[in-house]
């Protein structure tokens, strides 16, 4: 899971080990176990805690910066359609692609993985 992940290397860059509760599988289920009262904490992406408005308070730490995600992509030997395959590479990786996932896309952990913690 890259939420996950990203928990993971901000656990090492500051040498603090999280003991969750609960696991969540997703970003969103993280986000609802705090909204609706059933975790005191989570870690989510910036984005998430930011579309939950009043409901959360954001804690930035600024070694989420480098707990930065990769995302693969190619267009695959048996494509049944490799040059559309390759467009939408082109696409997601050109300017285009990079300026929409930026905009949209404020995933520098700062408040970033999914893990749910309740006191």
């Amino acid at each position: 899971m890259p939420c996950g992940s990203a928990t993971q290397k901000v656990e090492q860059a500051t040498g603090v080990t999280l003991n969750p509760v609960s696991e969540e599988s997703s970003v969103t289920d993280v986000l609802n176990k705090v909204t609706t009262g059933q975790a005191d904490a989570g870690v989510v992406y910036v984005t998430d805690a930011k579309g939950a408005g009043d409901k959360v308070a954001e804690v930035p730490f600024p070694e989420a910066a480098d707990a930065v995600n990769t995302y693969p992509i190619a267009v695959l030997k048996g494509s049944k359609n490799p040059e559309l395959a390759r467009k939408f590479v082109d696409l997601v990786t050109g300017e285009a692609g990079q300026k929409s996932s930026t905009q949209r896309d404020s995933r520098s952990p700062r408040s970033c993985p999914c893990r749910s913690a309740s006191a």
